[in-house]
């Protein structure tokens, strides 16, 4: 790679930006690396407070190549929501850079194949370091990261594949479902909140070690149901220094996976547990672990409480964050991955049919492609038919409400409760 450290005045359109000398979370763009495309991307960096970055120079200009600015930055008075919409279509970096125009997205009934396939692979990797922790014997890491690599390369090829697998329907509880769907959801989002390719792998290989300690636990305390006691929340409590006591004599798993599995339920406000520790004490991609955690845990009822449509644990995230939780910036990204109604959704459109959303349009997330499951005259739809809200034939199609699968009225046949793709 061949790049080149600058100062924020020698900045200019053209340039692509490797790294910051700020926070991703003070960035005013969603992610750090990306091409420069206008004088308003500098001024946006400089009164975020970026005073030297790095370029690279093999997918932007030098300093000799670009164009200097053709007016004063200062002289103009532009706001970061200008630019949101920009980024977002321009951005070039992570995943979305890998798969440019020229490139064949693979279609999604094609990488549902492969997400299957992981999904197995993956159970069966955390019902390995299930029984490992359970027998407290120690962990390598050598035969998990060409997995986490697999999981990468599907996200390149359809980033919405190993999402649909971990949206459906679960039988049972199990320790190696809640392992897979965490790292369904913390791989894509830390790659849109522009983690390091490092810090992507360490909250993969978390993802999958986080609640092993659950192996040494009563396991109908798992998907309860109902409210703990307090007997029953101290032995809960006590899960993840089970499994810390096993990171300590394996001597490969990085230290930044030890912090993120010991810490992944402590909260900022010091409610959370082992150590009730706060803001700044917690690890910083703890947060990423967690909304991870928490919104599989809310959409397949794996704590005390029944599971709840995918839309409404994303709001319960939000409402979480709004009190100081959890980052807001964190699990807005999250809402962005998982799109306003997030795969498998059951939905009421306005013209009556009932259907499930099978895909997202990220540039339009309130029009998903629908599999139609009901006819607006409420039979069942015979036809495997699909449609693109956002370029339906039918005026002003739209999704009119989310449905609760298990409703009787709104689902007599129990078709919009998906339990295989």
């Amino acid at each position: 790679m061949s790049t080149r450290k600058i100062s924020i005045t020698q900045l200019c359109p053209g340039m692509f930006i490797y790294e910051l000398d700020i926070p991703w979370l003070q960035s005013p763009f969603l992610r750090h690396r990306r091409k420069i495309n206008s004088e308003k991307d500098v001024l946006l960096l400089k009164k975020a407070g970026v005073k030297e970055l790095v370029i690279d120079l093999l997918r932007g200009d030098d300093l000799a190549q670009a164009d200097p600015p053709a007016e004063s930055l200062e002289a103009k008075d532009e706001t970061a929501t200008e630019i949101s919409t920009e980024s977002e279509n321009n951005s070039s970096n992570g995943i979305s850079e890998q798969r440019s125009a020229a490139e064949e997205k693979a279609q999604l009934n094609e990488e549902l194949k492969v997400a299957k396939v992981l999904q197995s692979k993956i159970g069966k990797v955390v019902h390995q370091l299930g029984n490992l922790v359970k027998d407290g014997k120690p962990i390598s890491v050598a035969t998990i990261t060409p997995l986490i690599n697999e999981a990468k390369d599907s996200l390149v090829r359809n980033d919405q594949a190993l999402l649909t697998m971990l949206h459906l329907h679960r039988q049972d509880i199990k320790l190696s479902d809640h392992g897979f769907g965490v790292f369904a959801v913390v791989l894509p989002l830390a790659i849109r909140l522009q983690c390091t390719e490092q810090q992507v792998n360490e909250l993969g290989l978390a993802a999958l070690l986080h609640d092993t300690g659950w192996t040494r636990l009563p396991i109908h305390l798992l998907g309860k149901n109902k409210a703990y006691t307090s007997a029953e929340l101290r032995l809960i409590q006590q899960h993840p220094d089970i499994v810390e006591n096993v990171l300590i004599k394996s001597a490969d798993v990085p230290d930044n996976v030890k912090k993120l599995v010991k810490q992944h339920h402590e909260l900022n406000d010091g409610s959370g547990y082992p150590r009730q520790l706060k803001n700044d004490q917690i690890f910083e991609l703890v947060e990423i672990l967690q909304v991870a955690d928490f919104y599989d845990e809310y959409i397949h009822g794996l704590t005390d409480k029944p599971g709840m449509l995918p839309v409404n644990a994303l709001k319960l995230l939000y409402q979480s964050a709004k009190k100081g939780l959890f980052g807001e910036a964190i699990v807005s990204e999250l809402i962005h991955v998982m799109g306003i109604y997030p795969l498998t959704s059951a939905v009421q459109l306005s013209s009556g049919e009932k259907a499930l959303v099978v895909e997202i349009d990220k540039q339009k997330p309130l029009l998903p492609q629908v599999k139609i499951i009901y006819e607006a005259d409420g039979k069942r739809c015979m036809s495997d038919r699909i449609v693109d809200l956002a370029h339906s034939e039918q005026e002003n199609l739209h999704v009119t409400g989310v449905i609760e699968p298990l409703d009787k009225k709104e689902d007599p046949l129990g078709l919009l409760r998906v339990s295989h793709v």
